[in-house]
């Protein structure tokens, strides 16, 4: 039962995502691969402010963003 609820949520998931990355991609008005390198490039910032954050009080909480 637990495998199966596992699954669902990683569906769901997966479909949120897929919904996600389609709103972008007509927001922004950028094609699949554009989109598809960014949302890349917003999940690795993620998890190096996850790592940060792991590494102590005080630390990922400032971050500097060039665009």
């Amino acid at each position: 039962m637990n495998s199966v609820n596992a699954a669902m949520q990683n569906q769901i998931a997966s479909v949120q995502q897929a919904l996600s990355i389609s709103g972008m991609r007509k927001a922004m008005g950028q094609s699949a691969d554009q989109v598809s390198k960014l949302v890349e490039g917003m999940q690795e910032t993620s998890q190096a402010v996850q790592q940060a954050r792991a590494a102590g009080p005080g630390r990922g909480q400032n971050i500097n963003l060039m665009a």
